[in-house]
């Protein structure tokens, strides 16, 4: 899912760009944005490197925009990434102000035009010159795009360009000059596009390139000197073209000689002549492979005589001459596969004295080539995929410096005695996929270097010894051969990767027990015969098991004990019954390993009660002795008992299914077992099958189809679920079950049960689950079921009832699932029999199955019916809906009233006895005739009611989401639509306070608010008053200082930090007058005038019980929400249109406000202050904690008779005749200054004797007069 998102101009106030001044590099990736305002970086006046990439391609629709000044003033750019944003066109001069941009990547967008870009100044001629941009690039790169024309001129101004992009457009005509001005150009990439045809005069201007790339193209003509003059070019690749021998020939790279790489390959060259490559003394690199070549010239590559590489595969060469490689001297790496080579001259290698790398795959050799002998420095050969049908001592003489051997898919039958005698380095051996029958025990003594052979699809029956003198070896291969015995005694130690698997081996033998020196990590015997594995089957540090598909039956306890390396193990696919839980016991883990993982799916589990652990096994892991299973979903069970569904997925088996069969069982509890009466005894009934789980909590006795003819009477005491269907049982007696108390099922179904004696099932009182369908029960007196209060579901259909008592089911008020289908009732009332709760409340029935009995259906009793039968449905949850109505009257078919008709027949019958004006049926189905004219107005009805619920949703939405749209509108349009609930005086005195917000903080984030918060503040017009940075007075007098700012301000705002909890709050000072100064809040206007800039989590602010209460009665803002500054705007105050506060001077600079102690000679009048102490309103969380009140009265007191500050307002501008004073002025008058006075006694009383009383309590009044006046 994506978003789309956009870019504001840096000069928009508060644009998150706007304060990075200072800023180097700037990547922004995947954000959806479709356009980019002007001056939108404009700030970032140093900015070094710009990326944009917002992946638009994703919304094929979106393309990215740019307006003209975009980019102004960015006068420092050097790089500018704009890929992969589905650009279609560029502005005039849209790059133009970016005077030392020296890259710019536009790759991956949809330009077509590359006028766009003004590149060029060649106007109309060197008389009438055009004006360009950018004429420093270096780097361009336009790859990905929709270019299809380069024309004449075009990069003219691009005189310092070294490297030119362009691959991957859609470019068919290049001009002969489009690259005029490109004096200076050294890499030109023009691969991947549609050109046909290179004109000579193309390179003329660019003689400094040295790497051109044309590959993937339609080039078929490569005009005559092309490349003429490009005597620096080092590099060039005209791979996956249509390029010919016509074309390609002695004049096509005349004067190349710095050429060090050239790419021919993928064309359709048939020849290489004598004078294609003449004079290419530099070339290193040739690759002319998948092409038609056929014929190499005497000589063709005689001039190559630095190459070092040379790459002839997939052509059609039919033999190697003497000539064809003879001037080749330093060439280390020749190519030749899949060509059609059967014939190789003994001279053809001679002079290939460096040669170290030989491949002659997939060709049509019947031996190995004599004239390799001379290849004395060889250290790879292929010679895979030909006919070698034999090798022996004298085949590899001479290649004494071979390492590795490849001789895969050939048709060797037979490795004797030393065949590999001459190869004393050889370090790998492929022979796969060969018809090898039988190995020398000797065959590789002479090679005790070897490190990893490949023998795997052979024919291979033993290879027992062959292996043994090895002693570097460390992977082997040998799967998929028919060896049917292994040991590891006849393994090398040092082996650490082996492979046996698809072959026929049936034990994993270690007859010498080399297990604990065995160096074997990884061991593949999948696809064999094993029957059982132990703990002698693995090496001690073994790591990954890899055994699926065998033939496993049992695996033996502590078979992974001591293997502290294991890893994985690979068990699924086998035979797997029965695993005791030691079999899969490891060594204790330590915690800083990651449990092995064990792979036991697709087996067939015997799921008995010694099974139960498997199931919870990966709960164990907090033991670290057992493995991780992962695939424990995909584990099938088989049951014990036989019932129900014979194969089940492991993790849908509950406890209780996991079942043992048991004849007898004494607990060791019970001291009565050598008795016949014996409760706590458990003897399994005869021709009866019992079973248990785990826990004896489930005990279940199968005696069906036994062909009993009476209730067995030994029946455990403590049998949960008893089995007697498909027996002959006839008339039930009284008490046959009595003293079963545990018992919840009981199954008589099918026995041929003709009556039932009312105290048939006393005793049973747990019954949950009764079946008695299918048997010959004609009549329910109404006491059969009376003790069975527990009874959940009742199966009673396909029997001969007739008449059922209308108590028979009046005790079974947990009566879930009641069937009474195809018995003989007539005239049947199922409201009256089977009464339901009104609102399919608890206790319900969810289903009742009244089919093929015969419903009393009289018009006069059908609403009662039909009201029955909807409310049954309803209790099923089938009923409702609408497309449920159909199915519901659909069913209703299968219902007959007395005398079979169907029930919807007779409800037809009743609808037409009733006037037609009447509404007919029942809460279900109702049918009234409506009039015709009402129609008409039925669209118009529908319209009314549609508009008015959207009306209702959309004022619910309103409502619901009322913070969130006041304060979108807030910061969209500056409307408060949710305005705060002050009173007119409050409002009127908030008008005359000198400052917006009064801003608390730590000294430790001084730094950050003060250059953030408040200037961000500032800069919308809020007059602020902050802490550290406007107020200063001694330790004595912080609690009356900050009082004072508080009471001069319209919020209070505090920024809560990690530091500001660790210093100032664990200050009992700065605590106690902090908390003084919340305490004059009421709680109920504490959201509207406290502000919580928090930067901590929620949980830390909980722990504290004072900043618990704040931040659930104020309002509280994270810092790291997105919104913050539109949160923190709403939450101040209203600016008026001046953009200063409403009713208030506009403080747009800095307020500098200083609080020092006041001399004590002129008046200050105290209102409110001091009255009586406040009743203190903040709640007592811990008796542990000083309430605030408490605290502010111990402040209060130990300031007792101390003068105090006021805060000052710096003024800006001044009025006429303002006597403030600022730390930067100096009185008008010689001695003048601001005179304040605390109050000095709690009665108010100042010291000076005088008093102005104010309405205001808690304000500070003060006057100012002229020392003299």
């Amino acid at each position: 899912m994506f978003f789309e998102s956009s870019l504001e101009s840096t000069t928009t106030p508060g644009n998150f760009l706007g304060n990075l001044h200072g800023l180097l590099r700037l990547s922004i990736d995947y954000c959806k944005i479709k356009y980019i305002p002007a001056h939108a970086f404009a700030n970032m006046k140093v900015l070094r490197s710009l990326t944009l990439s917002t992946h638009n391609v994703d919304w094929s629709v979106m393309n990215l925009e740019l307006h003209p000044d975009s980019f102004r003033g960015l006068s420092e750019l050097k790089e500018m990434h704009l890929a992969d944003n589905n650009i279609w066109s560029l502005p005039g001069e849209v790059f133009c102000p970016l005077q030392k941009l020296r890259v710019l990547n536009l790759t991956g967008n949809r330009l077509s035009d590359l006028t766009q870009l003004m590149l060029s100044d060649w106007g109309n001629g060197p008389t009438e010159p055009g004006r360009a941009c950018n004429t420093g690039l270096e780097v361009l790169d336009l790859s990905g795009n929709d270019l299809t024309l380069l024309t004449d001129n075009g990069l003219t101004a691009m005189r310092s360009l070294n490297a030119l992009y362009l691959q991957r457009n859609l470019l068919k005509e290049i001009a002969d000059r489009a690259f005029v001005g490109l004096g200076t150009l050294e890499i030109l990439d023009l691969s991947d596009n549609k050109l046909t045809a290179l004109t000579p005069e193309l390179f003329v201007s660019s003689r400094k390139i040295r790497q051109v790339y044309l590959q993937n193209n339609s080039l078929s003509v490569l005009a005559p000197g092309v490349f003429e003059g490009l005597d620096r070019l080092e590099t060039l690749d005209l791979s996956r073209n249509q390029l010919t021998s016509t074309w390609v020939k002695r004049d096509t790279f005349a004067g190349q000689v710095r050429l060090v790489v050239l790419n021919l390959g993928y064309n359709q060259l048939s020849k290489v002549d004598q004078h294609v490559f003449k004079g290419l003394y530099s070339l290193q690199i040739l690759n002319l492979e998948h092409n038609a070549i056929e014929l190499l010239a005497d000589g063709a590559f005689s001039d190559l005589k630095n190459l070092h590489a040379l790459f002839l595969s997939h052509n059609r060469l039919r033999q190697i001459e003497p000539y064809h490689f003879s001037e080749l001297y330093v060439l280390n790496q020749l190519i030749l596969e899949s060509n059609q080579i059967a014939y190789i001259h003994e001279r053809a290698f001679e002079n290939l004295t460096h040669l170290h790398d030989l491949s002659l795959n997939d060709n049509r050799l019947e031996e190995i080539p004599s004239g390799m002998k001379s290849l004395k420095f060889l250290q790879s050969l292929d010679l895979g995929k030909n006919q070698i049908a034999e090798i022996n001592n004298s085949s590899f003489e001479g290649l004494e410096e071979l390492m590795g051997l490849r001789l895969v898919d050939n048709q060797i039958s037979e490795i004797s005695r030393d065949t590999f005698f001459a190869l004393s380095t050889i370090h790998v051996l492929n022979l796969a996929s060969n018809r090898i029958r039988h190995i020398d025990q000797s065959a590789f003594s002479s090679n005790p270097t070897l490190r990893a052979i490949r023998l795997d699809n052979n024919e291979l029956e033993d290879v027992s010894g062959v292996f043994t003198s090895l002693s570097s070896l460390v992977y082997l291969n040998i799967s998929d051969n028919n060896i049917g015995w292994f040991d590891y005694s006849h393994y090398p130690q040092s082996l650490e990767w082996l492979d046996i698997h698809k072959n026929n081996i049936t034990e994993l033998g270690n007859r010498y027990d080399v297990g604990n020196w065995f160096l074997l990590k990884m061991l593949d015997v999948s696809h064999n015969k094993l029957r059982q594995i132990n703990a002698s089957s693995f090496p001690r540090n073994i790591e990954t098991i890899l055994m699926n598909n065998n033939l496993i039956e049992e695996i033996a306890p502590e078979t992974f004990t001591g293997k502290e390396s294991i890893v994985k193990v690979v068990l699924y696919g086998n035979r797997l019954r029965r695993i005791e839980m030691s079999a899969l016991q490891l060594t204790p883990w330590p915690d800083t390993r990651v449990l092995p993982e064990f792979y036991l799916g697709d087996n067939l589990i015997h799921c008995d009660c010694t099974m139960e652990w498997l199931q919870r096994i990966n709960e164990l892991a907090y033991l670290r002795q057992y493995p991780q299973v992962k695939d424990l979903d995909s584990v099938h069970c088989s049951m014990e008992h036989g019932r129900g569904e014979q194969r089940r997925p492991l993790m849908t088996m509950r406890a209780s299914e996991f079942l043992c069969r048991y004849e007898g069982h004494c607990f060791a509890t019970c001291h009565c077992c050598d008795f016949d009466a014996c409760d706590c005894k458990m003897t399994c009934p005869d021709r009866c099958r019992c079973y248990h789980d785990t826990a004896w909590e489930s005990n279940i006795v199968d005696c069906g189809s036994a062909g009993l003819s009476l209730v067995p009477a030994k029946i455990p005491m403590d049998a949960t679920d008893i089995y007697l269907d498909g027996n002959n049982l006839g008339a039930l007696g009284s008490h046959v079950f009595i003293g079963k108390k545990k018992l919840k099922s009981l199954y008589l179904n099918g026995s041929r049960i003709e009556s039932l004696n009312n105290k048939t099932f006393a005793g049973i009182p747990a019954l949950e689950v009764l079946h008695l369908e299918q048997n010959g029960l004609e009549l329910l007196s109404g006491a059969e079921f009376e003790q069975l209060r527990e009874l959940r579901e009742l199966y009673l259909h396909r029997n001969a009832l007739s008449t059922i008592g209308n108590r028979s089911f009046y005790y079974q008020k947990s009566l879930e699932v009641l069937t009474i289908a195809d018995n003989k009732l007539t005239g049947l009332r199922p409201w009256e029999l089977f009464p339901l709760p009104s609102g399919g409340s608890e206790g319900a029935y969810r289903s009742v199955s009244l089919e093929g009995n015969g419903l009393d259906c009289t018009c006069e009793l059908m609403p009662k019916l039909l009201d029955w039968l909807e409310r049954m449905f309803r209790s099923n949850g089938t009923s409702g809906s609408e497309e449920n109505e159909s199915t519901e009257m659909a069913s209703w078919g299968e219902y007959r009233c007395t005398g079979g008709k169907p029930l919807p027949d007779v409800m037809k019958e009743c609808e037409g006895q009733r006037p037609a004006v009447v509404p007919v049926a029942t809460a279900t189905v109702q049918r009234t005739i409506i009039n015709e004219d009402f129609i008409d107005y039925l669209p118009l009805l529908i319209a009314v009611l549609a508009g008015l619920v959207l009306t209702i949703m959309l004022v619910a939405l309103v409502v619901l989401f009322r913070q969130d749209v006041c304060l979108w509108a807030h910061s969209r349009y500056g409307v408060r639509l949710c305005k705060d609930p002050l009173s007119a005086l409050e409002r009127c005195e908030d008008s005359e306070k000198l400052y917006d917000g009064y801003l608390v903080y730590s000294a430790a984030d001084a730094d950050l608010v003060t250059s953030q918060i408040g200037q961000e503040l500032e800069h919308h017009g809020y007059g602020m008053c902050l802490h550290y940075r406007d107020v200063h007075g001694g330790a004595g007098f912080l609690g009356d200082t900050m009082q004072s700012a508080a009471d001069a301000s319209r919020k209070l705002v505090l920024f809560v930090s990690v530091k500001f909890l660790q210093l100032e709050w664990s200050q009992p000072e700065f605590r106690a007058a902090l908390q003084a100064v919340l305490e004059l809040i009421r709680p109920s206007r504490r959201k509207q005038r406290l502000i919580l800039i928090t930067s901590v989590p929620g949980s830390m602010l909980a722990m504290d019980p004072i900043m618990d209460i704040l931040a659930r009665t104020c309002t509280v803002i994270a810092w790291d929400d997105r919104r913050l500054w539109d949160k923190l705007r709403f939450a101040m105050p209203d600016l008026g249109r001046d953009g200063g506060s409403v009713n208030k001077a506009s403080h747009r600079k800095n307020i500098n406000i200083r609080y020092t102690p006041a001399p004590t000679n002129n008046l200050m009048v105290v209102g409110g202050i001091g009255a009586s102490a406040p009743t203190a309103t903040w709640p007592k969380r811990l008796n542990s904690e000083v309430s605030i009140q408490q605290q502010q009265q111990q402040q209060q007191h130990s300031h007792h008779q101390q003068p105090y500050p006021v805060p000052q307002p710096r003024t800006i501008g001044g009025a006429p005749h303002s006597t403030y004073t600022t730390e930067d002025e100096e009185p008008s008058t010689a001695g003048s200054s601001p005179q304040y006075e605390a109050p000095t006694h709690p009665g108010g009383a100042p010291a000076g004797g005088g008093m102005y009383h104010h309405h205001h309590p808690g304000i500070v009044q003060y006057q100012q007069q002229h020392s003299g006046g």
